[in-house]
């Protein structure tokens, strides 16, 4: 038996696909070799794991997830701390090895990555010993997924399928979304489902050359409206797995996050215009002014959690280089990008 999905390529498709390809060129173009390139990989790093985990529930923030991803500490129970730990580092595993193929030990590996201390030894990077099930938010079951007995041959099935000759043809977008899909209804792990199939979805878009510059964010889109997503994928299901409207939601999530990484660059732009070798801190402050045209020290203060010192030290570079313009003095002094 050989898995095959079950799809249509809609005009409606078509033209999703030929927008997200214009809006991928676009971005491919506008970022080579600028000096902020690295503050929006980290930034898209932050982003996918704080909306991946918190699409499964974990309560943090996107600032809290960036403080661990800094190795900050924060005041929060160690469960949720590890979770995100450890997407960050299925993330930077994922970002470092990008061409790797999708095997049964890339999975089984990235698995045991995501549930690292989270999951029994037993069960950490291991396909279920028990029958598990999908339930909605009342906790009513919605779903059975295969039995543990079914869960390898089906799981190798969709393995040969994402690196079989058929796929090589297929658009990038197709791959993710259709990939998503099956892992998510195999349901192969006693827990991380979600997490590890949107962690693959990822790498599916770096190994198609669909996010060369590691700057995508998708979860960040099924994030935004988490119950659309799983009535989504549920709605695949009641299709007798029919996935066109799934790859048509996805290719929609495509081109919006294309769109918000179109904007961030426009909006970072001013910086490729000078030669200065930004800092964190300096990109963070570059960040905060594209969101708040006109900005106090003290709200940068409390922004950073640092000193009035801090702030002129790491402020005046940018004034110096002309990416932000100084307005008023002391107490009353206002910064705006340039």
């Amino acid at each position: 038996m050989h898995y095959k999905p079950i799809y249509r390529i809609t005009p409606y498709l078509l033209n999703q696909i030929e927008e997200a390809g214009k809006l991928q060129q676009w971005i491919e173009s506008a970022t080579i070799n600028v000096p902020w390139l690295p503050s929006l990989q980290r930034e898209a790093k932050a982003i996918n794991t704080h909306s991946s985990t918190s699409i499964e529930g974990n309560p943090l923030s996107l600032p809290q997830v960036e403080a661990i991803a800094r190795g900050d500490n924060i005041g929060s129970p160690e469960i949720y701390k590890k979770e995100v730990e450890n997407y960050l580092q299925a993330m930077l595993w994922v970002a470092k090895y990008p061409k790797m193929a999708i095997t049964e030990k890339t999975i089984l590996k990235m698995h045991g990555i995501l549930l690292k201390d989270i999951l029994s030894f037993d069960k950490c990077g291991k396909y279920k010993a028990k029958q598990n099930y999908v339930a909605n938010e009342r906790g009513i079951r919605i779903y059975t997924p295969p039995n543990p007995k079914e869960t390898p041959k089906l799981m190798q099935e969709l393995i040969n399928w994402v690196n079989s000759k058929e796929t090589k043809n297929l658009h990038s977008v197709l791959i993710c979304a259709i990939f998503h899909h099956h892992m998510v209804s195999i349901h192969p792990f006693a827990d991380g489902n979600g997490r590890i199939a949107r962690a693959l979805g990822t790498l599916i878009l770096y190994q198609r050359g669909f996010d060369t510059r590691h700057i995508f964010s998708l979860d960040e889109y099924f994030a935004g409206n988490r119950q659309r997503y799983y009535q989504k994928i549920e709605q695949a299901r009641e299709l007798d797995n029919d996935l066109t409207h799934w790859i048509e939601y996805v290719a929609d999530g495509i081109i919006a996050t294309l769109k918000n990484v179109k904007k961030r660059i426009e909006d970072l732009q001013v910086t490729s215009q000078y030669k200065i070798a930004l800092t964190p801190r300096q990109e963070d402050i570059l960040r905060i002014l594209r969101d708040n045209p006109l900005i106090g020290v003290h709200e940068l203060k409390n922004s950073l959690k640092v000193s009035r010192a801090r702030i002129n030290q790491i402020i005046m570079p940018l004034v110096k280089g002309k990416l932000i313009i100084k307005e008023g003095k002391s107490r009353a002094t206002r910064y705006k990008l340039a």
